[in-house]
């Protein structure tokens, strides 16, 4: 499904955010000690979005999208590209990871999915090591996994000496005070792999063979074939899945039915309109979807998929009536008459935060839609009104 032949560059994710207005595909940009890093994230995007997200140009794909970091020199020039984990989908999520497809694959390894957060390592030019998540540096995670690295003699070396490489060395960051669903006695950084920045080839701890007393890191198990991991999904506890790593590179997310229950994901739901809205916009949807059989359930990926395309039209609806009150603050001469004007547009308050504060619009904009749907009936309104 990915090939690691094609690299992202900082000009070609230019593109990408530019093309989605900084919304589906988006940049941040930081200053650490002087130094300009920008990162590249996404949000509601389906595969063809990766596959493909400039229509005209079929040699760019974006599966790295998700956290690429590019640091720039004090003169304006770039001094690394950082890649994070390519983005990667559950069993039976799209068409190339349909069981009936995986099982004609060989099984290269497979690790234990930890319940936490993604976290890499990086450095600046004057050669300081900072720590990341997806989304950027700064958070409470972050901050944590810098005092684990200096605290810790064998995580530090690991990350020193995998960036002296140019590898862009990955844990998980698990803690009792970063629960999702599982429960962790203590804070800690589980090596889960190596990404070369310059191949782009990713390395799990299994494939490096990794074992070190010093370093905590993710476990390795062993299968014959996918049937007995689907076993182990139907049966397992306290786990949330696990991550199968095929001899091409593939890499596939299989999650247990006892996560998905601890999750709130229920299947019984899944021709409600405000719950696929609402796992939609939360970026939850593909969990849902992926404890269905493609054929079996097809009316549930029927109805989703009609929910899916009236929020988008809804979206879009959204995005150009925001735009064009934007467009129209420029005409103003005070702030006080474009408020006067135009404060009963339903969606002047998202236009007031666009304007102001541009970097909060987007989370805005999601907190509006989940509350216009956070009960049912408002929920049919909206899908009925925009599926066209």
């Amino acid at each position: 499904m990915i090939v690691m032949k094609y690299l992202i560059t900082y000009e070609d994710a230019l593109k990408i955010s530019d093309a989605y207005n900084d919304f589906n595909f988006y940049k941040k940009e930081y200053r650490l000690k002087d130094y300009k890093i920008i990162v590249f994230n996404y949000f509601l995007c389906e595969y063809n979005d990766f596959r493909n997200p400039l229509k005209d140009n079929t040699n760019i794909h974006a599966f790295d999208m998700r956290g690429v970091t590019f640091v720039f020199n004090k003169d304006g020039s770039i001094y690394k590209r950082f890649l994070m984990l390519p983005k990667f989908f559950n069993v039976n999520q799209i068409e190339e990871t349909q069981l009936s497809k995986l099982k004609k694959k060989k099984i290269e390894n497979i690790t234990i999915k930890e319940d936490g957060s993604l976290v890499a390592f990086m450095t600046l030019p004057n050669g300081d090591v900072f720590a990341k998540t997806q989304g950027g540096f700064g958070n409470e995670q972050s901050l944590n996994a810098m005092k684990l690295y200096e605290n810790q003699k064998g995580i530090k070396e690991l990350v020193n000496d995998s960036l002296e490489e140019n590898f862009t060395p990955l844990f998980e960051y698990v803690s009792y005070d970063n629960r999702i669903v599982l429960q962790y006695t203590n804070r800690e950084l589980r090596f889960i792999g190596l990404r070369n920045n310059d191949s782009g080839e990713y390395y799990s701890a299994a494939d490096l063979h990794f074992d070190n007393s010093e370093v905590p890191y993710v476990k390795s198990l062993e299968f014959d074939s996918l049937d007995e991991i689907m076993n182990l999904m139907e049966t397992s506890e306290n786990m949330e899945g696990v991550v199968v790593k095929f001899t091409d590179e593939t890499l596939v997310k299989f999650k247990t039915k006892w996560y998905f229950n601890l999750h709130g994901i229920r299947t019984m739901n899944v021709f409600r309109e405000d719950y696929i809205i609402s796992n939609y916009l939360n970026e939850t949807l593909d969990d849902v979807l992926s404890t269905l059989d493609r054929d079996g359930d097809s009316d549930a990926f029927e109805f989703s998929e009609k929910v899916i395309q009236s929020i988008k039209n809804w979206s879009n609806h959204i995005e150009d009536s925001v735009n064009s009150l934007e467009e129209s603050y420029n005409s103003y001469d005070s702030w006080g008459r474009y408020a006067a004007e135009n404060h009963k547009n339903p969606f002047f308050g998202l236009s007031v935060t666009k304007i102001k504060t541009p970097k909060k619009y987007k989370n805005k904009k999601i907190e509006y839609m989940l509350k216009e749907t956070n009960k049912l009936n408002k929920a049919k309104e909206i899908v009925e009104k925009y599926k066209s």
